[in-house]
């Protein structure tokens, strides 16, 4: 989706952007498909066409810079920018060595490949993009790019959708008497840890009855195992999966607490776009204290930072659940964090001064 919301903004300031997918497979192939996305030139090319597909591209539409998506957009693109010396803007959406074969226990020739490659493009790279400066700091000193060069641009949002009417999302079982914590996002993905928020949630319903859990995320199955889990609060536990973008603001709303139980780990480096999420919905947040977490929520009194442990979390929701003073406090201080720093009206700015250094100064 961040892709898709900087082409937006770009187009809305009068930007004329083209849209290149670089498949990885299939291998063979030379068939350039192409297309459009809400009036945007769409390309598709097959690996054959990396290089030749892009002049192509060129020749059609000019543009003056290349802005990769994440490691799989920068080594493939990486090769034309070479060749033809066009600026090439590398935006890191998680560091790569948590990404490539992580479900091995020895990184093969796969992992191998793709480092090289990506080395290279940080290399070249003539701007770098991260999305948390703990990112920047491993740029600064394992890639050794310089400083100058990485620009921190968190994932923004539009955040005129949570200033429009919705209708209210009804909740199966959840009434008005019940105080909702709720968790948006994938249910299942290692690094956003939720199993720490499941086992967190038998000692909030013990502390306070009347306490719900939502989850707005997928899939349904980990949803029934999570309750399961927490036998015999199963049943106060809701899933609910297949939403709307309009369905999760109205979602959101209806928290008394969001909480984001993000592991301490390397691939957490970059800020998520679920915290802009959370933001955005001006409702009380507790967040594990990890990166810039600590500035964003902490040091911005927007949420209430607790270590990465189950209790903690138990400790921190309840806490929001019954200080109303301070649930309050703290929600009053999101929307002005999620203007500053993930407002897609401001952040296109951020990336139009890339775009133009990346120009001016030319590829490394």
């Amino acid at each position: 989706m961040l892709p898709i919301k900087i082409v937006r903004e770009l187009r809305k300031i009068g930007v004329d952007v083209v849209l290149a997918h670089l498949r990885a497979r299939p291998f063979g192939g030379t068939k350039i498909d192409s297309g459009d996305f809400e009036g945007i030139p769409s390309y598709t090319l097959p690996p054959a066409r990396w290089i030749g597909g892009l002049k192509t591209i060129h020749d059609r539409h000019g543009f003056d810079v290349v802005h990769a998506q994440h490691y799989g957009g920068a080594t493939r693109a990486l090769a034309a920018c070479l060749w033809y010396d066009w600026p090439l803007v590398y935006e890191i959406h998680s560091l790569l060595g948590d990404e490539v074969e992580r479900d091995r226990l020895g990184r093969g020739l796969k992992f191998r490949t793709t480092a090289a490659f990506e080395k290279a493009a940080c290399n070249h790279a003539a701007e770098v993009i991260v999305l948390g400066d703990p990112v920047g700091e491993v740029c600064r000193k394992e890639k050794e790019i310089p400083a100058d060069r990485i620009h921190v641009i968190y994932p923004g949002i539009d955040l005129g959708e949570y200033d429009k009417a919705i209708p209210p999302f009804e909740i199966p079982g959840i009434g008005p008497e019940h105080k909702v914590v709720m968790y948006i996002g994938s249910i299942v993905h290692p690094n956003q840890g939720v199993p720490l928020l499941i086992d967190a949630l038998p000692a909030i319903f013990e502390a306070e009855p009347m306490a719900r859990c939502v989850l707005v995320g997928g899939p349904a199955e980990a949803g029934r195992e999570y309750q399961q889990r927490i036998a015999p609060y199963g049943d106060r536990l809701v899933t609910i999966t297949g939403t709307t973008p309009d369905q999760v603001v109205a979602l959101s709303r209806r928290a008394d607490v969001l909480v984001h139980p993000r592991l301490a780990c390397r691939e957490n480096f970059s800020v998520q776009s679920k915290i802009a999420v959370y933001l955005a919905a001006g409702r009380p947040i507790v967040a594990t204290d990890f990166g810039d977490y600590r500035m964003l929520l902490g040091e911005r009194q927007a949420g209430l930072l607790v270590d990465v442990s189950p209790p903690a979390i138990a400790e921190g929701v309840l806490k929001l659940l019954r200080d109303r003073p301070l649930a309050e406090r703290l929600a009053s201080n999101t929307h002005a964090v999620a203007e500053e720093y993930f407002a897609m009206s401001r952040n296109i700015h951020r990336y139009m001064n890339v775009y133009e250094s990346a120009i001016r100064r030319g590829n490394r």
